[in-house]
């Protein structure tokens, strides 16, 4: 029986690696806490930095000795993208290339492979005087999104609608170091880039869910997201399938397969962000050469069947998936509870009435916590999964059962 190696203690990858029949070996972040459900599914568990290339391929090349050759080198984690990629290609085995998995983790380099695609939209890079620059060359009220450029789960996210915002921005960020950039001519250069900006799309907010294998593209599914809105576009509820008709459901998957061509995408599981502004079709928010977050891959398999970790799994080593099975329900959704306010949280307590219709709850942060306001994903507080007939109710079940929630925090005193 040959092995996988897995680059982060991802539980459903784990579980998908069992179904396949391969020994498992996890390779995890020091002090990082490893679920049981991934000690039930490993063979053993090597703790090393994940993100240090050389570190990660010595334990790789140590392990191969003992365990001979691995099947894969693979992993469903936002940092080790590119190890994984540079490991996996240097073995001779399938996987993302280290150039496509580099390319969409740096905004800006995805920003300039789709430059001359109808995907494309105005943007700047660079360090934050370059960003500054850009916004104070075109017209006061001539709204941006600002964010680091190799950023995640909406943290560092800032709407400029005005050069007061600009300026407001630039004094509580660092200006950084570097060559100057130029607006979407593709002139910057690889670690200088520190932020993208680009003109601020309008339209509901999507993401695309996929497997790509030797090149071709299977989308799984279309989520629809919800979020706090500007400034920060703090996500705060999914639903699978998106609610949107056929036709508008078919030009976010011509997107997202051009996306993925440019990148050069050509293997493993990929989830794109994007939004549909009404005049301007179409804009790709950024992709990434892994699994959604959020939840996502969980609410793709209860709404068709099937699961993304699977399908990533087989389209590497080119064979079916493990499993098929029947949609939980028609549609599922999540819902997040978020923080009341800034303080110590006391305790939680929920509106038993409005329980029904939920089929699981998870809360990630415990009494005697410190609650901060919501800047990113990770300032949220849990969440709610529902199961319904449609997405819209889906959503409303999921949306009721967190705004049930009471959260009891301590304000400190001034």
């Amino acid at each position: 029986m040959t092995w996988i190696c897995l680059l982060g203690p991802s539980t459903t990858g784990s579980r998908a690696v069992a179904l396949h029949g391969h020994r498992l070996v996890v390779l995890a972040p020091p002090g990082q806490a490893v679920a049981p459900e991934v000690t039930a599914h490993a063979e053993r568990v090597v703790f090393c930095d994940i993100t240090d290339h050389d570190a990660t391929r010595t334990v790789v090349d140590r392990l191969a000795a003992e365990l001979g050759a691995p099947r894969l080198v693979v992993s469903f984690t936002e940092h080790a993208q590119e190890v994984s990629a540079r490991i996996a290609t240097g073995l001779g085995l399938p996987s993302v290339s280290p150039a496509a998995a580099a390319h969409a983790r740096d905004k800006a380099a995805m920003r300039r492979l789709l430059a001359d695609t109808p995907y494309a939209w105005p943007y700047a890079a660079g360090t934050a005087d370059d960003i500054a620059g850009a916004v104070r060359a075109e017209p006061d009220g001539v709204a941006w999104i600002v964010k680091p450029a190799d950023g995640a789960g909406s943290a560092g996210v800032t709407a400029l609608d005005s050069h007061a915002d600009l300026e407001r921005w630039h004094s509580k960020v660092p200006a950084g170091q570097g060559p100057r950039t130029t607006q979407g001519t593709g002139g910057e250069q690889a670690g200088a880039v520190r932020y993208i900006a680009e003109h601020a799309a309008t339209g509901p907010e999507f993401s695309v869910e996929a497997v790509s294998a030797a090149g071709r593209h299977t989308i799984l599914a279309i989520t629809a997201k919800q979020t706090t809105g500007s400034p920060n576009f703090v996500e705060t509820g999914h639903v699978v399938p998106a609610p949107l008709p056929e036709a508008d459901g078919e030009r976010l998957e011509d997107a997202v397969r051009c996306v993925l061509d440019r990148l050069g995408i050509h293997h493993g599981a990929s989830h794109t962000e994007l939004r549909l502004d009404p005049v301007h079709g179409p804009v790709v928010i950024e992709t990434h050469t892994r699994v959604g977050g959020d939840c996502i891959p969980e609410l793709v398999e209860l709404a068709t069947g099937r699961d993304q970790y699977d399908h990533a799994l087989a389209a590497l080593l080119g064979t079916d998936p493990a499993k098929s099975s029947a949609p939980a329900a028609p549609a599922a959704a999540i819902s997040f509870v978020t923080p009341p306010a800034p303080g110590a949280l006391t305790g939680l307590s929920l509106d038993p009435t409005l329980t029904r219709g939920v089929f699981r709850w998870h809360f990630d942060r415990m009494p005697g916590a410190d609650l901060t306001e919501l800047h990113s994903s990770h300032d949220r507080v849990g969440y709610a999964i529902a199961l319904a007939e449609t997405p819209a109710e889906a959503m409303r079940t999921a949306a009721e059962a967190t705004a049930g929630v009471r959260v009891h925090v301590t304000v400190p005193t001034p």
